[in-house]
């Protein structure tokens, strides 16, 4: 059934209607076709489409719309090189044309025709910038061809035009992993034993969610050089994503001691002490953080659950605006805002606040609902889901 809705999404995005005109007499058998063709999609019945599109072809074989969608029901039927060579003609006669870009890339993709499938993606994707499935493509081509900064900057830009949707992350997430395994095979190679071996491996078990190997791991490269920045950061990531927060605390300050100038460690101290309930230490971290990173939300965020905890709902607005217009879709924020102009006794901004959250959650449910050919749902939850609890906060993207 949910291969059924994806083709009918597909369809519904892709298949082009034809206007015919006046030009002969023969036209009305065109349209007959053609409207049968549609009808036969509409079903599932790709074989009798192709058939109704290959008869209208053979009347009015100048139609670059036709040989579009005759390739795109060949595509869905997994029949690629028929899906090839009718997107290739549609190209011919009209090389602008997304959908006949796309899905020629697509089917290049599908048949491992990876550098063939460069020009025509990288059209579509100038055609239209907002098509996810051409960056998602685009980027795989290149890694397969092995030239994975170029898949980086492509699925890079697909992730600040899509920050929530999984296909891009994961996509982005496999070029990082592949880098990460080549480069640690060659300082496997150098030096099997050096900190920054082991730190690095720390990092691919951190990806792979295994945080008690990436700890022992960081832990090593501590103990060969416990001076080196970042590495008591990255241990006190671990103990803080899993409300270990007295470890947390230790660990980020003695990164602190190190690299002073680190606002991820500055910011999930003041969030640490939020959690604990010690105002006075998360306020001066906290503030320190947006000193150091005006544009980092998670801590105007905490400045402002810490704002409403000891009472001062204005100035917890205040914090909570800067979010606002740093992220305005971010739902945590407008319950947030919603909590402290109940506690002010604003009902119309409080209900103004909790329509928005309404409305962004369901949007964002509905994104996780939506069917896509190759792209679905969002962003896995977070720890924002409960945005009450002042010891959790969601990582900078």
């Amino acid at each position: 059934m949910r291969a059924r809705l994806l083709e009918l999404a597909l369809l519904t995005a892709f298949l082009f209607p034809v206007s015919l005109g006046a030009q002969a007499a023969d036209d009305e058998q065109v349209r007959e076709h053609f409207q049968a063709a549609q009808r036969a999609e509409k079903t599932g019945d790709y074989a009798t489409a192709a058939a109704e599109y290959q008869t209208v072809l053979k009347l009015r074989p100048e139609l670059a719309e036709v040989h579009t969608n005759l390739g795109l029901v060949y595509y869905l039927q997994g029949k690629n090189d028929e899906a090839i060579k009718a997107l290739q003609r549609a190209l011919e006669l009209r090389p602008d044309i997304l959908g006949a870009n796309l899905f020629l890339g697509m089917a290049y993709v599908r048949t491992n025709q990876y550098e063939k499938s460069l020009d025509p993606l990288r059209k579509a994707i100038s055609l239209n910038p907002k098509e996810a499935r051409a960056y998602l493509n685009l980027g795989l081509s290149y890694s397969e061809l092995g030239r994975d900064d170029e898949a980086l900057t492509v699925l890079r830009k697909a992730a600040e035009l899509f920050p929530r949707d999984v296909e891009v992350l994961y996509s982005l997430g496999r070029v990082y992993t592949k880098l990460m395994t080549s480069t640690y095979e060659k300082m496997d190679q150098i030096d099997p034993d050096s900190y920054r071996a082991h730190q690095l491996l720390g990092a691919y078990y951190e990806a792979r969610r295994d945080p008690r190997a990436a700890a022992e791991e960081y832990k090593t490269a501590i103990a060969k050089k416990p001076d080196a920045p970042e590495l008591h950061y990255a241990l006190g990531n671990i103990y803080w994503k899993n409300k270990e927060f007295d470890q947390a605390e230790a660990e980020f300050r003695k990164e602190l001691q190190i690299a002073p100038e680190n606002y991820l460690a500055t910011w999930k101290l003041g969030n640490v002490y939020v959690a604990k309930r010690q105002y006075d230490q998360a306020f001066l971290y906290l503030r320190t953080a947006v000193r150091q990173k005006p544009d980092l939300g998670q801590a105007y965020r905490d400045l402002g659950r810490a704002l409403i905890q000891t009472g001062d709902f204005a100035g917890a607005i205040v914090q909570l605006e800067k979010v606002n217009q740093l992220d305005p879709d971010e739902p945590a924020t407008h319950y947030l805002l919603a909590q402290a102009y109940r506690k002010l006794g604003r009902t119309k901004e409080e209900k103004a606040e909790l329509d928005r959250f309404a409305k962004l959650r369901e949007a964002e449910q509905e994104r996780n609902r939506r069917p896509d050919i190759m792209v679905s749902g969002s962003q896995d939850k977070t720890e924002e889901e409960f945005p009450e609890d002042p010891g959790l906060s969601k990582e900078p993207q």
